[in-house]
């Protein structure tokens, strides 16, 4: 019997990671479909626009990982919503209507889709943490040599990769090519809402009424804090890295064990035959549930 059991625990684990696969496999075939539907879609206007910006200087040329960046934003965009998450989980508590595999899909749906938002906001700061710091420590170390800061920043934004805060320089360099003050454009910046952006985006902007030493000096100061900060985010990226893989294995078995519970006829029977066992299983599965949620929050807490 024990035997049975464990058989079923592990298939039960190979259908979850299965079915991951499987879903992570349509994602990308979806993101796919959604980035050639756009790139059709762009109108025609838009993109000689973009070419007269190109042939003037005022734009950069995208690489590769820039456009496929811009490519695969809808889906992903498309699943930060709860309301997708929600619509979900109410369409497949409708297919199945099963007084145990409902609340249980219900539960899976919604838990998955506030870990995939809350995964996808952390690689988001952590992406963000990153190129943060690369531009302030490309930008410092640079500027005293050219002295020139639309030079200056030029070239550190081509040290970043592909993301936010590239594609708020480029927007930062159009605007100054159009002879904005330095406050309005740099407000791409701070739109971003980073701590360190924001303080960067500020010293830029007050750079022409601030004596150039002290400017370097600050700057320096600036880059020590956020060298000293990504010093700290490698240290604890390793151990956060540990915890949260140790969690998915936790909730995959819990998922695992819940399933089973659901699919056994003898289970089964034991928590529909009466109302307690029933608001047992419901019970279970709120606590599973909370307690994932917790813990990811905790998570969250301190990766900030």
């Amino acid at each position: 019997m024990i035997i049975y059991y464990a058989v079923l625990l592990l298939f039960g684990l190979g259908l979850f990671f299965l079915a991951r696969q499987g879903l992570e496999l349509v994602t990308d075939l979806m993101t796919g479909l959604a980035g050639m539907i756009q790139r059709r879609l762009r109108p025609f206007a838009l993109r000689q626009f973009q070419e007269i910006q190109l042939q003037a200087g005022i734009l950069q040329p995208e690489g590769p990982e820039i456009a496929k960046t811009r490519n695969v934003s809808i889906l992903p965009g498309l699943m930060q919503w709860r309301l997708f998450w929600i619509a979900g989980a109410a369409l497949a508590a409708l297919l199945l209507n099963d007084s145990l595999r409902s609340p249980l899909a219900i539960a899976v749906i919604l838990t998955g889709g506030e870990l995939y938002r809350s995964t996808y906001c952390s690689h988001r700061l952590q992406r963000m943490n990153e190129d943060a710091s690369n531009l302030i420590v490309q930008f410092a170390s640079r500027y005293p040599i050219s002295r020139s800061l639309v030079n200056t920043l030029r070239n550190a934004s081509k040290s970043l990769p592909g993301g936010e805060v590239r594609r708020a320089v480029e927007a930062c360099l159009a605007r100054l090519a159009t002879n904005q003050k330095l406050s309005e454009a740099m407000m791409p910046l701070q739109t971003l809402k980073y701590p360190a952006l924001e303080r960067f985006a500020r010293l830029l902007a007050d750079v022409q009424d601030t004596n150039q030493d002290v400017f370097t000096k600050t700057l320096d100061i600036l880059r020590a804090e956020v060298e000293s900060r990504m010093d700290l985010h490698r240290q604890a990226r390793q151990s956060l890295t540990l915890i949260r893989g140790t969690t998915r294995i936790l909730q995959a078995v819990v998922v695992a064990a819940m399933t089973i519970a659901c699919v056994l006829p003898n289970w089964r029977y034991y928590f529909t035959s009466s109302e307690k066992n029933w608001f047992l299983f419901i019970g279970m599965i709120v606590t599973s549930v909370l307690g994932s949620l917790y813990v990811e929050v905790e998570l969250r807490q301190l990766e900030t």
